[in-house]
């Protein structure tokens, strides 16, 4: 038997060395013979018969399923093409670092927020409109103080505002991080401000101002105050007021835009085609929003003002220049989200 395992052996290595003869005896380089042998063997009287199992017929067989150089260069190129059309649309609605980090103080924020209610009867932090500031003793707090513009006022840069519990009612609850109140993407100062030496500015996060009491809606230092709008909307004095949306879909604090941003509040749209106070547009159209379940999102405005450039009467980009009470066209469909979001009597909103 060793015998005949060494023969089938040496027709195995015969079919993959030997080759076949091309026109006028030219052998034929890459073609590989077939062999379908039947070897029969006799030892001591007995016979075994195998076959050598067929090879592959042709190298050209084996070429056949590759790709062309050609069709490689082919398939290079789409895949560049797709690369170039797809990431960029990925890029805008994906967050990128600076939406993560402003996702994660709007969520510190928030945390602040539930303890003091938890440590204050359910009551929600207090919300001022105007350059209110509380004085010793006084038993409205706000959940921060300070007026913020383009000029060189110390507001602006005052984070005892932010810091120190008697001016900023959260103060109590984090770890006195300045940076909870800014979205990393807020890089913006005024010429003026730069030629001070500014980098940058105290706060760029306001707070709805129907959620928790103040001047806006409620008696509190001299109030109701302000472009408002009682019959939609509801004040929430507690987290238990939060009805109609409902917590998850009543946001509490907003990026609002630089050109915008005063004080701690900012007012939903108040008429059908009116914003007193605008959301930023940081992250590529889109502002960093902390609603009152806890949760937080980059919400992407889709309509045309927020969309629209600065220089063109619209809220993409900043031109450094102080502004309040923003038109909108009827039927936009951020004043109406901005409006639906805000705690209301019933279903109705400004935009209705």
């Amino acid at each position: 038997m060793k015998l005949f395992d060494r023969s089938l052996e040496s027709l195995r290595a015969l079919a993959l060395s030997d080759t076949m003869d091309g026109p006028a005896g030219q052998p034929m380089l890459g073609v590989i013979q077939t062999y379908d042998v039947m070897k029969t063997h006799t030892i001591q009287g007995e016979s075994s018969t195998a076959q050598v199992a067929a090879l592959p017929q042709d190298a050209r067989s084996r070429r056949a399923a590759a790709f062309t150089l050609l069709e490689l260069l082919v398939v290079l190129c789409v895949l560049t093409l797709l690369v170039s059309t797809v990431i960029p649309g990925q890029a805008r609605t994906r967050p990128g670092g600076q939406a993560f980090q402003c996702l994660n103080n709007l969520r510190q924020l928030m945390g602040a927020n539930s303890l003091y209610c938890a440590d204050n009867r359910d009551a929600l932090p207090m919300v001022f409109n105007g350059a209110y500031i509380p004085t010793a003793g006084d038993p409205n707090g706000p959940w921060v103080t300070g007026w913020l513009d383009w000029s060189t006022r110390t507001d602006n840069t005052n984070v005892t505002y932010l810091l120190d519990p008697r001016y900023a009612s959260l103060a109590g609850y984090f770890g006195r991080d300045k940076r909870i109140y800014k979205c990393p993407a807020d890089v913006y100062v005024s010429p003026t401000q730069r030629a001070r030496g500014w980098e940058e500015r105290a706060r760029s996060v306001s707070a709805n101002v129907y959620v928790g009491k103040g001047n806006a809606w409620a008696s509190s230092a001299g109030g109701p105050t302000g472009p408002n709008n009682l019959t939609i909307y509801r004040g929430a004095a507690k987290a238990t007021d939060l009805l109609i949306p409902g917590p998850a879909r009543t946001w509490v604090y907003i990026d609002e835009h630089p050109d915008s941003m005063n004080d701690g509040g900012i007012f939903p749209p108040n008429t059908r085609n009116n914003m007193p106070d605008a959301p930023a547009t940081y992250h590529n159209g889109a502002a960093g929003v902390a609603l009152a379940d806890g949760h937080c999102e980059i919400h992407r405005w889709t309509g045309p003002t927020m969309n629209k450039p600065r220089r063109l009467s619209g809220l993409a980009g900043v031109n450094f220049i102080a502004q309040n009470n923003f038109s909108l066209a009827l039927g936009d469909p951020d004043l109406f989200w901005l409006s639906y979001n805000a705690p209301r009597w019933s279903t109705r909103t400004v935009a209705d």
